[in-house]
């Protein structure tokens, strides 16, 4: 088999393999502007070519209340919790987030790399919020914020949570937005925004990827052990004294 032929399905196979990664970049957005705050879905403003359009829902625990421009509710305290403000641990057992379904479309994976959000609150509501997915059931944190702010420049500030070993996820995955830190039933929070603002105030970031195809690999393996046996045959020739 010709060397010019190696050449060309080799970089026909990367090619079809790895496709072409984008930067990351926005999967998907929401924009709060103009919400009564009631509101118990909210459709997506962007999403990514390879990545189904999805809304953000209500944790059966959240209690919509009307609130300008935002979306959340109150109830993020339940009854029995730590009075001193309740815990992540708390907020899991009381369903209590808002979540979004992250679905590639057939032939395409996603790797997650942050979660950016604009978070406002009253002064008993929820002032952390940790991320979890469906990947591991919601078992653990994949990362958290603290301390956020109420009122004043709180629908100003962008909050951001890392995301990292969430790569090349080629299934729908849920990620739920957990409030907690709360200190009343009757405290509110939610993803918030300044009144008119076009841009988005929730996004969740990463990369997209066309899922390699069995074939393409088989033909970088083959080239692979082709390109071992070359290299061998030649130190064993370079190694041979003539007689």
């Amino acid at each position: 088999m010709s060397k010019k032929f190696w050449l060309g399905a080799v970089a026909f196979a990367m090619v079809s393999a790895m496709s072409i990664r984008s930067e990351a970049a926005i999967l998907l957005s929401w924009n709060t502007n103009a919400n009564l705050g009631t509101e118990t879905s909210e459709p997506s403003v962007t999403n990514d070519l390879s990545i189904s359009a999805a809304a953000l829902t209500l944790g059966a625990g959240v209690t919509a209340a009307g609130n300008g421009n935002r979306f959340g509710g109150s109830s993020w305290f339940d009854a029995g919790n730590t009075v001193a403000g309740n815990t992540i641990g708390e907020a899991v057992t009381g369903n209590n987030f808002i979540e979004f379904t992250v679905a590639p479309l057939a032939g395409f994976q996603f790797s997650a790399t942050s979660f950016d959000f604009i978070w406002d609150r009253s002064g008993t509501g929820p002032s952390a919020v940790a991320i979890r997915s469906s990947v591991d059931s919601f078992a653990s944190d994949i990362g958290s914020v603290t301390g956020l702010l109420t009122g004043g420049t709180a629908t100003t500030t962008l909050n951001t949570i890392p995301i990292t070993g969430l790569n090349n996820i080629a299934t729908a995955t849920t990620f739920r937005a957990y409030g907690f830190n709360a200190t009343a039933t009757t405290g509110t929070g939610g993803f918030d925004t300044v009144t008119g603002t076009t841009t988005a105030n929730v996004i969740f970031n990463g990369d997209v990827t066309a899922v390699p195809e069995p074939t393409s690999m088989a033909l970088i393996g083959m080239f692979g052990v082709a390109g071992l046996a070359a290299r061998y045959r030649r130190k064993n020739a370079s190694s041979t004294v003539a007689v």
